[in-house]
Parts: C-alpha cells; structure tokens; sequence
C-alpha cells in the first residue's frame, strides 16, 4: 500500500490519513511517499511498518547508528538535525493547540552545536544471550534486550566505562536482570550504580583498581551500599557547585540544562524583594540559581534524598534565603499561609495535579513558569491556568534530547 506523509506524531512518527484513519509510519518524514505494511488497526487509529521509500525527503539522512532501527531509543536519527527542530516544533504547537485549546506561537527549538555524545548517564540492562552475558538496552516498549555495542548519545569516557563493564561481565558475576547506571559530572568524575538483587554480594575488587577515584555503589533489593569513592558525584551549573546522590535526577543534558536557566531567569523578571516557589524542586538546581537574585526561596519535592541533597547544596554554596520542604506538592502547597511573587514548576512527565494548580493559582503569583518534558500533559495543565486569570506569554522549546522524540519546554505564564 502507498501513501503520502502528511503529518509528525509527538513519538517521532509519521502520520498518514487512510481511509480516515491517522496511521502511525516509524522512520518516516512528513513530505514523502512510501509503501507501507498494516501492523496494527484499532477503532480509530492504526500502525504500519515502512516497507519502500517512493519519494524520500529532501531531509532524509543515513542514521550515523547502526542499532537505530531496532534500538528504539532515538527516533529522529534518519531526518537531519534542522529539520529534527521544526518537526519537534510543529508537536509542541500542534499539542498545546489540540489539547490544551490554545492558539499560541511557539518559538523556534533551541537546539545544539553537536547534537551528539550529550547524555551524562546511561542505564545499561544485563542478561544472557547464546548463553553468555550480555549488556544492552531493552527494545521500546520490551523486555528484549539487545546486545549495545556502542551508543552515540553518550561520551567517550562513558562508551569506555561501559566497554570496560561489558568485558568483565562474567568475571562480575552479575545478577540476572542487573541494571548498571554509569553517571559522569562535567568535570568528568564517574558513578557506576549496579541495581538489582544480589549486587551487594558482587567482588568489585578489580573495578576499584582500575577505576580508584570512581563511585561504586550497590542498589540491593533497595538498600545503597558505597564499595568506593565519594558518596555523592559533584555537578556544577554556573558557578555553584551541586553534590548528587546516586538515584537523585539530574538534567543529562548539561550545556542544554544551562540553556534552560538563562530562560528561566528571563522569563522571571526578578525582583531582589521577590518570594518565589520551586515545586518538584529536586536537588535544588533551579532555586539556587536564582537565589542570589531575590529575597527568598521555598523548595518542594517529594524524593527524601534529594531534598537532602538540596539543603547540603545550599549549605555549601553559602546560600542562605532558600527553605527546602520534603513532601509531595499537591499536599504541601495547598496549605502553605505564604504568597508567592513567582512560581516554578518542573514536575515529572505525568504533569501537576489539579490540587497543586489551584493551589497556585489561589497564590495569585504575577508570573508563572512551567517546565515540562511531555507536550501533553503541559498542555492539559496550561488549559486549567489560562481558563482563570492567566494567559501564556512564551513558549520555549529546548532540545535537551537531540536524535530522540523527547524535548523540553519553558513555558512563561503571566497574570491577566
């Protein structure tokens, strides 16, 4: 069956109408003409498999990773990297406008020099193949592993850590279904994280030779043990410095996640009298950037360790205006007594719950800036604010995700 490419879904895809139907074509680009194969047909929707490209996009290119098509983890690798920005743009605008209701101009993707070797933590999956252990990365949506050979997202310093890991998967004795973390700070410090039950019994001896000044740690059945190095990896945004915990989320995009500050510090127009709240807070990233800037800082997060790591960030970066409450937002929030002149919400992909949006609302801050990494659920959450007395003033796409579907946004709210 042939057919023309008239659309982009946010997962990267390209859309083809048959029959009335949205049809969802993997490694296509709006633009083309191919032959397809029907995988997959629901009530309002259906799924193909690219079987002959007709017509190719002039933006077309040759996916530089050998594993792209059955990896899974990036979709945008066979579309150039120009093109990769519009596309994610027109999702970003198609979303706001089909969920959210709202007609508004998005500006163009902030995007990246090289677009490559960015991520600053990987998560490799073990298990057995032909009887021998193997180290890869599940295909999406999957318990099947693929034997990973070399990953193009990540350093080469991270690439040689996991060689190094893959080599001596038999003398480590992993156990089955094992998932190794190899985290790197900018300055190039390095965290192996081994997750899983049994890792605490694992002889890390000839690791800790060959890689004395690493992080080693053990997630047994939940339970942290540190077999060498630091017990934190040390991160720096600007000037300040940031200790990291093993399992606390950090930006993995470090240049992009400085991008993203400047916006944001924009975006807020401080005031040096200016009470601002950072909800979903993490370890502290955003708020102590800001902090110097305004009179005080209250920080939300629900994660034990990285309000933890938030408060020792304060500590030693000599920051003194910033409270860190431990709790989840949408419980907190609502029964906090303080005003708030800004608000910064950077929630998890699943977006806020209604309670915190109220909550904030009620707060009447004059400005309000959004960070999301899903379209959708930014878009459901902005309709609920633009529908009382706030009206969206910018939106901002970063790519912090390049060759993926994912992107970031910076969304600035303003008070009506």
């Amino acid at each position: 069956m042939d057919c023309y490419i008239d659309g982009i879904s946010h997962a990267g895809e390209g859309v083809a109408r048959i029959n009335g139907k949205a049809t969802f074509i993997p490694f296509t680009i709006p633009g083309e003409t191919v032959t397809i194969k029907l995988t997959e047909e629901k009530k309002n929707y259906q799924r193909a498999h690219l079987e002959n490209i007709i017509t190719p996009s002039p933006d077309r290119i040759d996916p530089p990773c050998r594993h792209y098509f059955i990896c899974g983890g990036c979709s945008y690798q066979h579309v150039n990297y120009e093109r990769q920005m519009v596309l994610k743009r027109q999702v970003v605008e198609e979303t706001i406008k089909r969920i959210g209701g709202i007609d508004v101009k998005v500006n163009p993707v902030i995007g990246m020099e090289d677009p490559w070797h960015y991520r600053n933590k990987v998560e490799w999956h073990t298990g057995i193949k032909s009887g021998e252990p193997v180290l890869g990365y599940y295909i999406n949506n999957s318990h099947t592993l693929i034997d990973i050979e070399d990953c193009l997202l990540i350093s080469q310093n991270m690439k040689d850590c996991s060689r190094y890991i893959k080599r001596y998967l038999q003398k480590l004795q992993l156990p089955a279904g094992c998932e190794i973390i190899v985290r790197q700070s900018v300055s190039g410090d390095l965290m192996f994280i081994f997750n899983g039950t049994g890792t605490s019994e694992i002889d890390y001896s000839q690791m800790v030779r060959d890689y004395e000044e690493a992080s080693i740690y053990s997630f047994d059945q939940g339970v942290p043990m540190l077999h060498n190095g630091k017990p934190r990896l040390l991160e720096k945004l600007g000037e300040l410095a940031f200790e990291i915990s093993p399992l606390t989320f950090f930006q993995v995009n470090h240049m992009q996640t400085e991008r993203m500050l400047e916006i944001i510090k924009d975006y807020a127009q401080l005031r040096r009298s200016d009470a601002v709240l950072d909800a979903y807070c993490g370890t502290g990233s955003i708020a102590l950037s800001i902090a110097r800037d305004v009179n005080k800082i209250v920080g939300v997060e629900s994660f034990k360790a990285a309000v933890k790591d938030a408060k020792r960030n304060a500590f030693n970066n000599q920051i003194t205006n910033c409270r860190f409450i431990k709790g989840n937002c949408e419980d907190i929030i609502p029964e906090m007594e303080e005003d708030f002149n800004v608000v910064i919400l950077d929630p998890p992909r699943s977006g806020c719950k209604k309670e915190l949006i109220q909550a904030v609302i009620k707060k009447s801050p004059r400005s309000i800036i959004y960070v999301s990494c899903n379209p959708s659920t930014l878009a459901r959450d902005l309709a609920l604010f633009i529908n009382t007395s706030y009206i969206v003033e910018q939106v901002q796409p970063i790519d912090m995700f390049p060759q993926t579907h994912h992107i970031e946004c910076c969304v600035l709210l303003c008070r009506k």
